[in-house]
């Protein structure tokens, strides 16, 4: 073998070192200008990091054990629904997402909250058989519970041995929508209400959802979601406890939902820094911390219309950084969601994305695979510093039925939104398919049906977090930048 001129150089392994032969490549450029980047959040990005050191791993699912692969269900046909369901079961689903009407996760379709839809829609399915069903609720969460708890008991299952996660999210499904079903001890006292009713059925839940996917959905940072997701979890919390549920039981009933997208280091570090910041509301509440059920969800924000076939990229890299991130259970969404409802095929790859990242590439053997990577320690320290100022914030202003109501929040997420969307627009950010390197010559993509016209919530009390994709401004001729 020829002997290459650096073969006696000795390792670099001093960051000044390093500093030094990289800025004397770039021949006096600003280091930060050409090689560093920053997040949305202002958080710096570096080119290099070291090992972290001794770090404490961050709670995740136990080592070797599997996340749960959970697959949408929103056809409104509950025949057609039903089919879906159980080919998805006999092929690598290992639980169901029940989507119902405008829900947070209802990108144009979804299931009617009665009982009778949903007995047709689990027909065959053995709810007693350790099958997880996550209920992605809509604005009446009630109804959607008592649905499925009616279906339950139509189809001869006992509650004690359904594994259900009811998702009741008031506050989430209210600042979609712009108005919230009353004032916040009101909306405290109900759904305490509907998750004590629950419990006397049987269930044993988690029964509330605290859901960033509105605010992703809307154009929110990572820390402004992980802040949503606080703020809503404490507000549920302290309605639990108010109406005589102990914090110690009480924590054991809210399920905590992200959104993972393409970026992975960021979708990464954003699960592992959820865990840390409610284990330190746990410790502010004289609790020891304790492992939660984190659910994660592909990013719909990514998805693109033009060139649809690299959502399957998108949607693969999302699932990864969420398995790593420590995920208990991920739901992909279909490749082809943003034209339409998915058809067998759409379905079929969004499943096996999941599974082949499970059993083939084995992500979940390893608890906390980040832990001491320094990149990934980095940013979750950032994030985690981030979204706590963003929590207190939002404390400050009075909780987040509070800051819903006066629009703070919805500022400042547009104000983000706002700055993402101008550098997609100076090319300084790309959304590859549609803003470079478009097909002319694209073929159509197979839906079931077509996705329905969006529409304005109607009378909205304050501004609502509307769902947006980043490609939208750009997926017509006329909108796409020269």
């Amino acid at each position: 073998m020829a002997h290459l001129p650096f073969d006696d150089e000795a390792p670099v392994t001093d960051g000044r070192i390093w500093r030094d032969r990289v800025n004397a490549v770039l021949k006096g450029a600003d280091f930060d200008e050409k090689l560093v980047s920053r997040t949305a959040d202002g958080i710096r990005i570096e080119p290099l990091y070291q090992m972290a050191g001794a770090s404490a791993l961050v709670f995740t699912r136990p080592a070797t054990s599997p996340w749960t692969i959970l697959q949408r269900v929103d056809d409104p046909d509950p025949v057609r629904a039903n089919e879906q369901a159980l080919n998805d079961l006999e092929n690598g689903a290992s639980g169901l997402t029940l989507v119902f009407e405008q829900s947070i996760g209802a990108y144009g379709f979804g299931l009617p909250a009665t009982s009778e839809t949903l007995a047709k829609v689990l027909k065959g399915v053995y709810l007693d058989a350790g099958i997880d069903i996550a209920l992605d609720c809509g604005p009446r969460g009630r109804d959607a519970a008592h649905a499925f708890a009616d279906a339950a008991r139509m189809l001869g299952v006992p509650p004690n041995l359904v594994r259900a996660r009811f998702g009741l999210n008031p506050v989430g499904t209210g600042a979609r929508l712009g108005a919230l079903p009353g004032e916040a001890p009101a909306i405290g006292k109900n759904v305490a209400a509907a998750v004590n009713d629950l419990v006397a059925q049987g269930f044993a839940g988690p029964f509330i959802a605290a859901d960033g996917r509105v605010v992703h959905a809307a154009g929110g940072s990572e820390a402004q979601e992980l802040a949503f997701v606080l703020a809503s979890a404490l507000f549920y919390l302290r309605a639990l406890e108010t109406s005589g549920i102990p914090l110690e039981d009480a924590r054991a009933m809210i399920e905590f939902r992200l959104v993972s997208d393409a970026d992975q280091f960021l979708s990464i570090a954003k699960h592992r820094a959820l865990r840390r910041l409610w284990a330190g509301i746990e410790v502010e509440c004289g609790l020891e911390p304790a492992p939660i059920l984190l659910t994660s969800e592909t990013a719909f924000r990514m998805m693109t219309r033009r060139d649809a076939y690299l959502n399957l990229l998108r949607a693969g890299m999302g699932t990864f950084a969420a398995a790593i991130g420590g995920a208990d259970a991920i739901t992909v969404l279909p490749f082809t969601t943003a034209l339409g409802l998915p058809d067998a095929f759409a379905r079929r790859l969004a499943r096996n994305t999941q599974t082949l990242l499970a059993e083939e590439a084995h992500l979940g053997a390893v608890a906390d695979p980040a832990a001491g990577a320094g990149s990934y320690e980095a940013l979750t320290d950032a994030l985690v510093h981030e979204a706590w100022q963003a929590f207190r914030t939002i404390e400050t202003e009075g909780g987040i039925v509070a800051a819903l109501r006066h629009g703070a929040l919805q500022t400042r997420i547009a104000t983000v939104k706002a700055t993402r969307h101008d550098a997609l627009m100076r090319k300084d950010a790309l959304i590859i398919g549609v803003t470079a390197f478009p097909d002319p010559h694209e073929k159509p993509v197979a839906v079931l049906e077509p996705a329905p016209p969006v529409s304005a919530p109607a009378a909205p009390a304050f501004a609502p977090l509307t769902s947006t994709r980043l490609s939208e401004p750009f997926e017509s001729q006329e909108g796409t930048p020269s």
